[in-house]
């Protein structure tokens, strides 16, 4: 079995891990409920998938998914078992970019979708997720929102839903919060955008992405921080302002805060990494 964990700061679409394996006859798995959503893709053999207590036989080229807080079951053939490889994707808006496919109402399975543009990104992924680049997490985040656009635009819904108000309204502090988050915003100034009051907003923010729009605010500063910190020659202070922040002693002690050390002893401590990781890939193609 090959696999591979990862720890990305991005907040809306998150690559969790990636696996492969060649099971052996009736190998069963759960069952289960898992927190993200995990993509199976079958290369070769047979086996079946259960949810809501019903089963699905299932062949190479097809492909199941085990969505997040749903109770599944799967189990290769006696015969013919199947070997197959994952990726375990979440994220703030993983959850209504899937609502925006059929696989809810097809109980999240596809048949024969070898030569669709889904599984295209879906082999560009696991091959990505074995490289090693000081850009990686990019590319991989580019072909994740390639893959979800693939899967909406070749297997939409069957019925499209009306956007209700509430959802506009938060889907446009949103999209004001992504846009605007380096220029030195405050919630009051996503308020006077929205044209909502603050409780309304919190309210109707918090149902469709999990968390307050404050919270969001902090977290993409803070995430956006941490990747200029590590991949970025930049200084403390123009970081700072690149992140929002009026001075470096606010965003340091905001940073110090959410990870627990300074910005420089993250720099630091994370440079050491890649470095070290460096080093390894090197050691491994002299060998």
């Amino acid at each position: 079995m090959n696999y591979r964990e990862f720890y990305q700061n991005f907040l809306d679409l998150n690559l969790d891990f990636v696996g492969s394996e060649v099971t052996i006859p009736d190998f069963s798995f759960g069952p289960a409920i898992r927190e993200n959503y995990v993509i199976h893709y079958i290369l070769s053999g047979r086996g079946c998938f259960y949810i809501d207590g019903n089963p699905y036989p299932l062949e190479t080229g097809d492909c199941f998914i085990l969505p997040a807080d749903v109770e599944t079951f799967y189990q290769s053939d006696g015969l013919d078992p199947w070997s197959y490889a994952w990726l375990g994707i979440s994220g703030h808006v993983i959850s209504e970019l899937f609502e925006r496919t059929l696989l809810s109402d097809n109980k999240w399975l596809l048949k024969q979708v070898s030569d669709t543009r889904f599984i295209k990104h879906f082999r560009r992924i696991q091959a990505l997720a074995y490289e090693d680049s000081p850009y990686m997490d990019v590319a991989i985040q580019s072909e994740l929102y390639a893959l979800m656009q693939a899967l909406i635009i070749d297997f939409p819904a069957l019925s499209t839903k009306r956007q209700s108000q509430s959802d506009y309204y938060a889907e446009k502090a949103y999209i004001f919060i992504n846009n605007h988050f380096n220029r030195g915003i405050k919630i009051k100034d996503v308020l006077d955008h929205v044209m909502v009051s603050r409780a309304y907003l919190f309210t109707i923010f918090k149902k469709k992405y999990g968390l307050s729009p404050k919270k969001y605010l902090i977290d993409l500063r803070m995430n956006h921080a941490a990747r200029l910190l590590v991949h970025s020659e930049n200084m403390i202070s123009q970081i700072s302002e690149a992140t929002g922040f009026s001075d470096s002693l606010s965003f340091s002690t905001a940073f110090k805060k959410r990870y627990g050390v300074s910005p420089t002893k993250f720099r630091a401590v994370n440079h050491d990494k890649l470095v070290l990781k460096t080093m390894n890939t090197l050691n491994r193609i002299k060998k």
